[in-house]
């Protein structure tokens, strides 16, 4: 991220996140909600906001902060959010979990607790949209990873909303004659909003320069109108499907075939895009974390497929939340992790060794970690969500925990290795530490 300040807290969010998925996967290994349970059950609430905020949503704030800029080539604007929101995002989420447990009578809290969680979410989730949006919209002219963020802030939006509804009705304290057809109507707009919405569109457009950065691919010739429109209509008709249904009973699903088909177009488009990056790239032999990264997409083409089995065939395998792991797991998580194994050590070598770039010896980026141990972490890490997705199709409850501890051992052995490279454990002795050189603290950065 030549040019842009080194951003104090991603660190922070990074390692908040890395927490909350081996709790979600801890979680899940020990038979705590779907599918042991059923699938809106409080205890499966409980693993999925964990995920969904704490691991997916922690993990795109931080690395927003520090990419949003480079983007923008501009520094941040309201920079100073990063901190107490990040404070808010840990204690807004413990407070919505503290309710689901209540909820589910694991613990003894007022369900009031979830609305005043909720809270805390919004109001944290607003403020680093605002500082994100500001930063992008500084600049004159928005590229394409710009413009797809931007979508995903708005599509963060509809989510917190409607998230934030939820907790009213469930706690009690909105309570009226529709909160029942609010719930039935709502809950899936909610889940694809963040998954499908935010989070995935979010991750498109982080990967488009990501993936153009590290495989030194260009950075034009992408097919931006059609990307953007497509996955702008498709929200659209995610969003109005609800209403569809109470004006026209039935017609609901019609639009959600339409969106299905047009998430598909625009999935072809951005992995014709992605294809052509990885053809016209000058660095020929792939790094760890581009090719775990490309691999990814292969959950993501699997899940819109999936999708589209489930609405044709809803009754025979559980292609639904098959779907939904692959989408989680596999595509955003997967490409998580990648793009992490990459990030913390480029991050950590531009802090450490920036005060001396081009006077003193220091090691490469490369350097930080080792490829050969973390290749058999993502291997391990794949070879699980593999397993999962089986295990949801086929109903094998024990396949599915199965894979989540193989899930847990693979982060747990990529955040040691993660941990090695902040602390540059792997960096040659006799250059580790140059005169001048910082040594980078764990969970924020010295300098900014």
């Amino acid at each position: 991220m030549p040019g842009a300040p080194i951003s104090r807290w991603t660190m922070s969010y990074f390692a908040v996140s890395l927490v909350c998925l081996l709790s979600g996967l801890a979680a899940m290994g020990s038979g705590f909600g779907f599918p042991s349970g059923d699938v809106g059950a409080p205890d499966t609430l409980v693993v999925v906001h964990l995920l969904a905020i704490g691991w997916l949503g922690l993990l795109f704030c931080g690395a927003l902060l520090q990419f949003v800029p480079v983007l923008a080539a501009a520094r941040p604007r309201f920079a100073s959010v990063a901190a107490p929101a990040l404070v808010m995002l840990v204690f807004g989420l413990s407070a919505l979990l503290a309710g689901f447990l209540s909820l589910g009578g694991r613990a003894g809290f007022d369900l009031a607790i979830m609305p005043v969680g909720a809270a805390l979410l919004v109001s944290a989730f607003i403020a680093l949209a605002v500082s994100y949006a500001a930063t992008i919209l500084s600049r004159p002219e928005i590229d394409l990873s710009g413009k797809l963020v931007l979508v995903g802030l708005v599509s963060l939006l509809v989510t917190i909303a409607l998230g934030a509804t939820f907790t009213g009705v469930l706690s009690g304290m909105l309570s009226t004659e529709w909160s029942a057809e609010l719930l039935l109507r709502g809950l899936p707009v909610h889940a694809f909003s963040g998954v499908a919405g935010w989070m995935s569109i979010t991750a498109v457009g982080v990967s488009y320069r990501l993936f153009s950065m590290f495989m030194l691919a260009p950075e034009s010739g992408f097919s931006t109108r059609r990307l953007i429109a497509g996955l702008v209509a498709a929200l659209a008709m995610l969003w109005v499907s609800p209403f569809a249904a109470l004006a026209y009973p039935g017609a609901d699903v019609a639009v959600e075939w339409i969106a299905v088909a047009l998430f598909a177009g625009a999935l072809f488009v951005y992995l014709s895009d992605v294809f052509r990056m990885v053809r016209s790239r000058r660095r020929k032999t792939l790094e760890l974390n581009t090719l775990a990264g490309v691999g990814s997409l292969v959950y993501l083409l699997a899940a819109v497929v999936m999708v589209a089995m489930h609405q044709l065939f809803p009754d025979t395998l559980a292609f639904g939340p098959a779907a939904i792991y692959a989408l989680a797991m596999g595509w955003l998580s997967g490409l998580g992790l990648a793009q992490l194994y990459k990030i913390v050590p480029f991050v950590t070598w531009l802090e450490a060794y920036g005060p001396v770039m081009g006077r003193a010896a220091v090691p490469r980026v490369q350097d930080l970690v080792r490829e050969s141990r973390g290749r058999s972490w993502f291997i391990l890490y794949h070879a699980g969500v593999l397993l999962g997705v089986a295990g949801l199709l086929c109903g094998a409850e024990l396949a599915f925990h199965l894979a989540a501890w193989v899930e847990f051992a693979a982060v747990a052995g990529l955040a040691v290795e993660l941990f090695h490279a902040r602390r540059l454990g792997y960096a040659p002795a006799d250059i580790r530490l140059p005169k001048g050189a910082v040594r980078p603290h764990l969970l924020f950065a010295n300098q900014i």
